[in-house]
């Protein structure tokens, strides 16, 4: 599946942006999609970070045991989780512009050891549903950064 990414301008710092975006511990007040969230590692978020995240998708629950797979502070990190045989990467990034922080979101399937096109019949109802879910989250977090930031 090609990747899905989305973008958007917060009227923010970056520091104060890339703080909330990982704020695991308030996760679920910051994205309505998120319903529950359980922290598995120790100390503020970093490489190896781990989590278990139960989330509303097309109307059902569905779990995933997270890890934070790449970190650079105030520039990007990397969540990585897998789901039936398929890794899923969400890589976010954040760069200064004049009006605070730009945000961008791309998230890819990487369908290691699954047989070349299987899921190539879902891709594109599936990247659509992914851009949707994806629009969501970005649109919570930068309403609850620039409430904080206010």
């Amino acid at each position: 599946m090609p990747k899905v990414a989305v973008t958007t301008e917060i009227a923010a710092p970056i520091e104060k942006v890339f703080a909330l975006f990982t704020d695991l511990e308030h996760a679920t007040e910051h994205v309505s999609g998120i319903k529950k969230l359980e922290i598995m590692s120790t100390g503020p978020i970093n490489l190896g970070t781990r989590w278990s995240e139960t989330r509303e998708v097309m109307g059902r629950l569905a779990d995933a045991d997270m890890e934070v797979t790449a970190f650079e502070r105030n520039r990007g990190y990397t969540v990585t989780h897998h789901k039936g045989g398929v890794r899923i990467d969400t890589v976010f990034t954040f760069d200064s512009v004049p009006a605070g922080t730009k945000v961008g979101i791309e998230f890819e399937f990487n369908n290691q050891g699954l047989p070349p096109g299987l899921l190539l019949p879902l891709e594109w109802a599936i990247g659509g549903k992914v851009r949707h879910v994806l629009s969501d989250d970005l649109e919570d977090l930068k309403k609850s950064v620039e409430e904080v930031a206010g």
